[in-house]
């Protein structure tokens, strides 16, 4: 994949609409086969939503292939201006919410179950959100995830909100942590603009009972023993429980360390 830098002069920020769902990473990943084959009966019916085709999901880490995924036929992918000042929002919405399938109106607590597939394991954010000693175990890399538009005129026509899509283009470049860069899918190369995914969005689904936030690796395993089992015996084989035990206490005592220092700290302020 290569960059393409862009100035930045008078930066503005881009943030998620603070509405339910609003990350919308399981519109691309955790819920969606990759043939929507979800949908059944509605893709007949339903017009595609902004995000389908043009809007994707790259996961990037170093060292490592890039990955790129598709959204839902259904997802609305919308950006608009906050406000009178310069920063812009993001929402991501399913068009057929009140009709969505079984799947996706039971995200997070059943993350995707259908007749035949069992999905089991944090939601995909939870995840992303999660301390790098998790990531770095369970992946053995931790990875940044971005939205990527394709840069193409008609395309942002379809997901500005009262914005012009060359003067909305133009404001979404200079955003925090916002850049072009050509990304490959399958045999083409396009370029994406490519907007970094918060990991400080609030009050959305995946704080569910069943999905709380991945905060130590322990705290992750007991609760999502079968999924993060299986990803360690696929990376380590029979050494996955050394590995497990090595990280915990690793953490626990980072964690241990840092509980002192600012004991200490306080003490001393």
């Amino acid at each position: 994949m290569n960059s393409n830098c862009v100035s930045k002069e008078n930066q503005c920020s881009i943030n998620l609409a603070e509405n339910e769902c609003s990350d919308g990473m399981c519109c691309f990943t955790c819920v969606i086969p990759p043939d929507n084959a979800h949908i059944g009966f509605f893709k007949a019916f339903w017009k595609s939503g902004t995000g389908a085709s043009c809007i994707k999901m790259l996961i990037m880490s170093e060292g490592y292939k890039n990955e790129l995924y598709d959204s839902c036929k259904f997802l609305d992918f919308l950006i608009y201006k906050n406000g009178t000042d310069s920063d812009l929002k993001m929402d991501l919405r399913c068009c057929v919410y009140g009709s969505r399938p079984k799947q996706c109106a039971d995200y997070p607590d059943r993350a995707g179950e259908s007749l035949y597939k069992k999905i089991s394991g944090p939601c995909i954010f939870n995840e992303y959100t999660a301390p790098s000693t998790y990531k770095k175990l369970v992946y053995k890399r931790e990875w940044q995830a971005y939205y990527a538009i394709q840069d193409n005129i008609d395309i942002l026509s379809n997901i500005f909100v009262n914005l012009d899509a060359s003067a909305g283009r133009e404001l979404l470049l200079k955003a925090n942590g916002v850049y072009i860069a050509t990304v490959s899918v399958g045999n083409t190369e396009k370029d994406y603009i490519l907007i970094p995914i918060n990991k400080q969005a609030q009050k959305v689904l995946y704080t569910s009972e069943k999905h709380q936030p991945i905060v130590s690796i322990r705290q992750a395993y007991e609760r999502w023993e079968e999924k993060i089992q299986r990803n360690l015996q696929n990376h380590y084989g029979k050494d996955w429980e050394t590995k497990l035990k090595s990280a915990v206490e690793m953490e626990e005592k980072d964690a241990g360390k840092r509980c002192n220092e600012d004991a200490a700290c306080n003490t001393k302020c």
